[in-house]
């Protein structure tokens, strides 16, 4: 059974594309229920494909500076003495479902990035956004050079087609498309996940 993370979509405009991606990683990397995560930063930069372990704690810090995750530490002791250990939790406010494929698609990490977000400015309940490629760079605080970029690249690896309808997400195993009847499903097999709320509006917002 595919396995799937609440992303806030409160991350557009707040992190560029490397930082949605490791926001990301740090979902698959916490509790499918709780989205807490006792991971090392040195596993998730090795998770995220980076051996920059100060990279990933800046980014880290960013996050928790910016409302989307908080980091509880707590002093262990050990063989070596006292150090500590973090937990992060991260913020599902206003959440899409984005499956753990993403993570095995053979895309670079921007890519990955920019699929995120664009997920995050869909329509409630869809795969589909009718802002224009300046509307987004807007949106998502990107050059539309950026934007440009990673939209030709997203077409082109069949992630996403333009249409006058607007822009949208083509693979709905990776980018759930959260209809009612949808929902219904998916809270029989994570309850802790899908909640009496969601179901109740029929969409996530």
């Amino acid at each position: 059974m595919t396995s799937y993370r609440k992303i806030t979509s409160n991350i557009a405009g707040k992190l560029n594309l490397l930082e949605a991606y490791l926001f990301y990683c740090l979902a698959l990397c916490s509790d499918c229920y709780t989205l807490e995560s006792h991971i090392k930063q040195e596993n998730l930069a090795n998770f995220y494909g980076i051996k920059d372990t100060d990279q990933i704690r800046e980014w880290l810090h960013k996050f928790e500076s910016l409302g989307l995750i908080k980091i509880d530490k707590t002093d262990v002791y050990g063989q070596y003495g006292k150090f500590n250990r973090c937990s992060y939790l991260s913020d599902t406010e206003h959440y899409i479902l984005i499956s753990s494929q993403l993570y095995d698609e053979p895309i670079s990490r921007q890519l990955k990035g920019f699929l995120i977000l664009l997920k995050c400015v869909c329509l409630n309940g869809t795969n589909t956004t009718l802002y224009s490629q300046n509307r987004l760079a807007e949106e998502f605080n990107l050059s539309v050079g950026t934007i440009s970029k990673y939209m030709k690249e997203a077409i082109d690896n069949g992630y996403v087609k333009k249409d006058k309808k607007g822009i949208h997400l083509l693979n709905k195993e990776i980018f759930i498309i959260t209809s009612e009847s949808q929902l219904a499903i998916m809270k029989n097999v994570y309850p802790e996940i899908i909640t009496d709320e969601d179901l109740a509006r029929g969409y996530i917002v």
